[in-house]
Parts: structure tokens; C-alpha cells; sequence
């Protein structure tokens, strides 16, 4: 590889790839900044760290590569950064250092081979890093949510599959460009462009064909009582007479205009004892009285002193159709909390003549697409209740819209403190609304449709869970190889 570039111009392609990975924390509301991010600062650090020559210039990688990630992490976990103190400045520090190791690994590979098979390395090692040390929250294919085109790919290879592509892509690119006057290179670099525009084509054709879902279905939501407390200064949350006075007033208010669900935001009352069973019948009590389903989320301790993050779907005839506890309980936050069995509930539901099979969850629980994918193959909508902050408004609508392609289901997600959204089976945003900074006493309404689409995916995802482990993994192999032959030639 040529190795005789201008100083200038890798220190200006590292700083253009510092500034690329800070900008969509910036602003939020730029979609493409989130598209195209990805692709550029992973290439221009690429670029960088395949042109090293002496030691020292890993000293500007790792202060470049450490302070842009460290802003997004910072900005990410906002006042809980300070909360944790010296801890969480440890754990940023190691998150840092890990997405740094598809980097090291890449060029230790371009040290010992020039072989072409060597920019697979990258992507796969940066899929290993994401399964297993940076979490879901990271995942260079959620950048991808605007990229209607891209993201079809994961209903038929999942959400691993638009990172590898996001990764491989720029490892392909600066290899051609690295090795310059090499046909046979720009040969096999140009099949690998083509497969992945070959993708991106099929995955118009399936969005721009896919039918879009019809009888869509009034449906509200609202931030309960309990966020209505934590803005205003208290040192008491909502008794049990203000949590009926909020479910009462609210279910009444949506019916009134038409809607035939209402769904509460994540932990939107809170009880304690008996007075969980007391709101709950309560809620069962409005759902007959206003003709309207209501699926209420409660922060809940039970007679037993047990913890609960709950959710309770309610018929319009007043029934209890189904609980759920959340599984997937954030690390050291939610550790307080009982989690639930895993199993997702699924309930045929008939509004408005026609016949839903639902499905929820619980906020985390739709960050982990293989989770979500034990759901009933036949629902037809999928409400994720959740509660938000503004560090992560633009993270979690994206990752929920991508796991729904994954299963072929409508996404209603009603949130508080961020984006509130439903998507078709194909990714299509059907409605969108931010709730940052809103008034918490107030109901909003969306016309969510029902419908659902079979991916292949949903069908071979048991069989290929340790695809990406076992090629990460023979990549390690390989490199073992690699460098053993090299020792023994040296010897």
C-alpha cells in the first residue's frame, strides 16, 4: 500500500473524521447528518491509521478518536454522566477504547497481508465490538433509519447486517484509493460496490412497492401523572385520587374524539400496595364505561415490597387481556426492579371490525431486535410505551423503527421527554412528534394502521444467531495465523 501520502493531508482527512462523528449530537433534527456520518468519519480514520508510519501518529488517532467519542457518549448520557461521577468517566473512557478496535485490528492486518480479503476485517470486527462490549445504543445501523433503501436489507439479514455494510463500504473505498494503479484491486473493489448497490436497489424496489397499510385506527396517548410530578418540585408523587383524576379525565378526553386505544407512557402512575390493584380497576372501570382499549404503565411496588415496571392492557369491555414486566432492565438505573419472564404478550383484539393481533413491551426492551423477534410472528402492531430523555430522543425511535423492518410489524411507540413515532412494516414514518418539553396533561392522537409483513428473517434468525460470533471469531483466528507466519519468517 502506498504509505507516502502528505502529512497535511491525513491530518486534515483525521480532523474532517473527529468533526463528521460529533456533528449529528449537534442537532438532532438533520436527518442526513446521521445517514452520512457514518460512512464519511469511518473512512477518513481509515484512511488515517492504513497510512501510519512511525509510532507517534497513534498519539493523534487516540486523542482525536477518544475526545469525539467521549462528547457523543457525554451527550448521550447527559445528568447521569454526573450522577456515576469518577465510575461512569471510567466507563466512557473504556467505551472509547473499544470503539477504537476495529481500527488496531484493521491495521495490524494491512501490516502483515495486502491481500484484498483484509477490508472484511474492519466491518466485522466493528459488528464484534457492537454485540459485545458498546451496546445497542451505538449501532452504526441505527444511523441508518433515514436510508429507507438500506434498512429494508435487515428484514431479510437483521440490524448486524446494515452495520457490517456501513463499515465494509469505506474499508473497501480507502482500499482502492490506497492501492491506486492495482486493477486487480479496483476490479474486486467494484464487485463489492456493486453487490452493495445491488442491496440498496432490491431495498427501493421493496419500499417503493411494499403496500402501504390501510384502515388505520385513531389512537392517543399521554405522559401520565407521574412526569407531571417530577416537573414540578414535590416531594410526594400523585396520590391514588390524582392518578383516577388523570386516567378518568384522559380516557374520557380520548374517546371523546374517536380514539379506540389509549397507551400511557412508561411508568406513568405509580402506586404502591394495594392501590395497584385499585388503579387497575380503575382503568378497567373507564375503558367500559368510554368504549375505548387502554393499556396503562405503571411504576408499581407490590404488597411484598417487589419492584415493578408494568404494563396492563385493558379491553374496551374492561377485561384484563394481558400483563407484562420489563425484561430487559437498564444495567445499575433499573436494578431495583423485578424483571419479567420474557415472554411478549400477544392478543387478538377487535377494534373497529377488524381483528388486531398486539403485542408490547417496555421501553429497553425494543433496543434488543433478537428480543423482540420472540414476539407472535402474526402481530400485526407492536406498542413499545417509553419513557425518554433528550440525550436519547434521537437514538431510541431509530433502533425501535429498524427492529420493526426486522419483524415486519407497525411501530406505535408513545413516549415521554422524546419522539413519539409509528411506522409501517417497511419503515415508513406514519406519524412523528416530539414530546420534549411538552404539556404533560395533555393527550395526543395518531392514526396508527394495522398490518404486518412475513420477512425472511423473522424465519431464519434462530439459525443464524452466531453467524456474526463465529466470523468474528475467524477473523481472530486468521490474524493468529497471520502473525505466527510472520514470526517464524522473521526467524
Amino acid at each position: 500500500m502506498q504509505k507516502n501520502n502528505p502529512n497535511t493531508i491525513r491530518y486534515i482527512t483525521i480532523l474532517a473524521g473527529a468533526l463528521c462523528f460529533v456533528l449529528p449530537g449537534l442537532n438532532t433534527e438533520i436527518e442526513i447528518l446521521y445517514t452520512l456520518s457514518p460512512w464519511i468519519w469511518q473512512a477518513c480514520f481509515l484512511y488515517y491509521t492504513r497510512t501510519i508510519e512511525k509510532k507517534r501518529d497513534w498519539l493523534l488517532f487516540a486523542l482525536l478518536f477518544l475526545i469525539s467519542h467521549e462528547i457523543r457518549f457525554v451527550e448521550f448520557l447527559g445528568d447521569t454522566e454526573q450522577s456515576f461521577g469518577l465510575i461512569a468517566a471510567l466507563l466512557l473512557v473504556l467505551l472509547s477504547a473499544a470503539a477504537a478496535i476495529p481500527f488496531f485490528l484493521d491495521w495490524i492486518f494491512q501490516k502483515y497481508t495486502d491481500r484484498f480479503l483484509m477490508v472484511f476485517v474492519f466491518p466485522l470486527a466493528r459488528v464484534g465490538v457492537e454485540r459485545f462490549i458498546i451496546g445497542q445504543q451505538f449501532n452504526l445501523s441505527l444511523t441508518q433509519f433515514g436510508n429507507k433503501w438500506l434498512i429494508q436489507s435487515a428484514a431479510f439479514l437483521g440490524d448486524k447486517f446494515i452495520t457490517f455494510v456501513v463499515a465494509l463500504i469505506p474499508s473497501v473505498i480507502i482500499f482502492v484509493i490506497l492501492n491506486e494503479g492495482n486493477r486487480k484491486m479496483l476490479r474486486y473493489g467494484i464487485a463489492v460496490l456493486s453487490v452493495f448497490w445491488l442491496i440498496v436497489l432490491l431495498g427501493g424496489i421493496r419500499y417503493l412497492t411494499g403496500p402501504r397499510p390501510e384502515g388505520a385506527v385513531s389512537m392517543a396517548y399521554a405522559s401520565g401523572p407521574q412526569k407531571t410530578y417530577y416537573e414540578n418540585p414535590s416531594e410526594t408523587d400523585a396520590d391514588y385520587r390524582e392518578n383516577v383524576s388523570y386516567l378518568r379525565r384522559t380516557t374520557r378526553q380520548a374517546a371523546k374524539k374517536g380514539a379506540k386505544l389509549i397507551a400511557y407512557a412508561e411508568e406513568a402512575f405509580m402506586a404502591d400496595g394495594k392501590e395497584v390493584e385499585d388503579i387497575t380497576r380503575a382503568a378497567r372501570d373507564c375503558a367500559k364505561e368510554n368504549d375505548i382499549y387502554i393499556l396503562i404503565c405503571l411504576d408499581c411496588t407490590t404488597e411484598d415490597g417487589t419492584a415493578e415496571n408494568k404494563a396492563v392492557l385493558i379491553s374496551n369491555a374492561g377485561e384484563v387481556l394481558s400483563e407484562y414486566l420489563k425484561t430487559n432492565l437498564i444495567p445499575v438505573i433499573e436494578d431495583e426492579y423485578k424483571a419479567g419472564d420474557g415472554v411478549i404478550p400477544s392478543n387478538h383484539i377487535t377494534i373497529d371490525g377488524r381483528e388486531q393481533i398486539v403485542s408490547y413491551t417496555i421501553c429497553y426492551d425494543a433496543t434488543f431486535s433478537s428480543y423482540l423477534l420472540s414476539m407472535d410472528p402474526a402481530t400485526t402492531l407492536f406498542i413499545n410505551p417509553s419513557w425518554d430523555w433528550d440525550r436519547i430522543d434521537d437514538l431510541n425511535y431509530r433502533m425501535q423503527g429498524i427492529s420493526a423492518v426486522e419483524s415486519g410489524v407497525v411501530l406505535f411507540k408513545p413516549t415521554v421527554d422524546g419522539w413519539s413515532i409509528v411506522t409501517d412494516p417497511y419503515g415508513r414514518v406514519i406519524y412523528k412528534e416530539s414530546t420534549l418539553w411538552g404539556d404533560y396533561n395533555q393527550v395526543h392522537f395518531a392514526e396508527v394502521p394495522g398490518g404486518s409483513v412475513t420477512t425472511v428473517y423473522q424465519r431464519i434468525h434462530k439459525y443464524t444467531k452466531w453467524t456474526w460470533t463465529l466470523l468474528v471469531l475467524a477473523v481472530l483466528i486468521w490474524l493468529c495465523k497471520i502473525v505466527i507466519a510472520e514470526v517464524r519468517l522473521r526467524k
